[in-house]
C-alpha cells in the first residue's frame, strides 16, 4: 500500500482499469451467450463495451498524468 497521496491514487486507478477490464470480459460473455437470437441486446451491450473502453481510456491517459 503507497504512504503518498500520488501513490494511493494511482493504486486506485489501477483498480479503475482492472474493474473495466472484467467488465469488458463480461460484455464479451454475454454476447456468446445471445449470439444472433436478439439483435437489439446485442448492439446495446456491443454499445456498452465501446464506452467502457473509451472510459478505461481516460482512467490510463489519468493515471498516466499522475
Amino acid at each position: 500500500m503507497a504512504s503518498n497521496r500520488r501513490g494511493r491514487l494511482k493504486e486506485h486507478f489501477v483498480g479503475i482499469h482492472n474493474n473495466f477490464d472484467w467488465a469488458i470480459v463480461h460484455c464479451m460473455a454475454s454476447l456468446d451467450l445471445i449470439r444472433d437470437d436478439n439483435p437489439k441486446l446485442s448492439k446495446g451491450i456491443k454499445s456498452l463495451g465501446d464506452s467502457i473502453k473509451i472510459l478505461d481510456e481516460l482512467a490510463q491517459k489519468i493515471y498516466a498524468s499522475l
